[in-house]
């Protein structure tokens, strides 16, 4: 079984602070000293070791190894993999709070990405509402209509919320084939030098959203 650390609530602000999950991630991966957390961030000497003395003072980070390169000691940091962050010690008053608070941020970097690229494509976009469904339909699209032949073409671009009445068996299985797919994605790997990140959010709940 996997060692796990709990966070208090200094350490929870800390690790759910959107600017320092790429920090994290770093040193949870190995163990780095604050010249390779420099590079690696693209970030200024100075401002490295200070980010670097926030997680060590607040026990989220600890001193790996020191090692000695030209007879000088040069510390290396790392961040255990694991954390669980009770609710209860973030700012959040309630769960739904800290949900919103860790994905609202993400959808919204997601929609930002998604405007660019549609807006590479032509300049005037806009918002088609129809009635046509249970919970109505509000779609992308320009003057002419929705933009279906783009969404439907194959261009690497989606914008998507659906709603479907399912029994229980079929929305089991609709979260397999999800996570299926999920899993075949996470295991490719592109050689291409100008291959780009692309994010992908799932989502399955029970009730409709209008």
């Amino acid at each position: 079984m996997t060692v796990h650390r709990i966070a208090d609530g200094h350490q929870a602000a800390l690790l759910l602070d959107a600017d320092l999950r790429a920090l994290l991630g770093l040193l949870m991966r190995d163990a780095r000293s604050a010249g390779e957390v420099a590079r690696q961030l693209a970030v200024p000497l100075p401002r490295a070791s200070y980010l670097l003395g926030k997680l060590l003072q607040a026990g989220v980070a600890f001193v790996e190894r020191v090692d000695r390169r030209a007879g000088r000691p040069v510390r290396r940091y790392r961040v255990p993999g694991r954390w669980f962050i009770p609710y209860q010690v973030t700012s959040a008053e309630t769960l739904e709070a800290l949900l919103l608070t860790q994905i609202t941020p993400r959808m919204e970097r997601m929609a930002l990405f998604g405007a660019a690229q549609l807006r590479a494509q032509q300049p005037n976009w806009g918002l088609w509402l129809s009635g046509a469904e249970e919970y109505g339909s509000l779609e992308i699209g320009d003057e002419v209509g929705p933009a279906t032949a783009l969404f439907g073409s194959e261009a690497p671009i989606m914008f998507t919320i659906a709603t479907s009445r399912l029994s229980r068996t079929q929305a089991e299985e609709l979260k397999r084939r999800m996570l299926r797919l999920v899993e075949e994605c996470s295991a490719w790997k592109s050689v291409d030098e100008e291959a780009s990140e692309y994010t992908f959010s799932l989502m399955l709940v029970k009730g409709g959203v209008a």
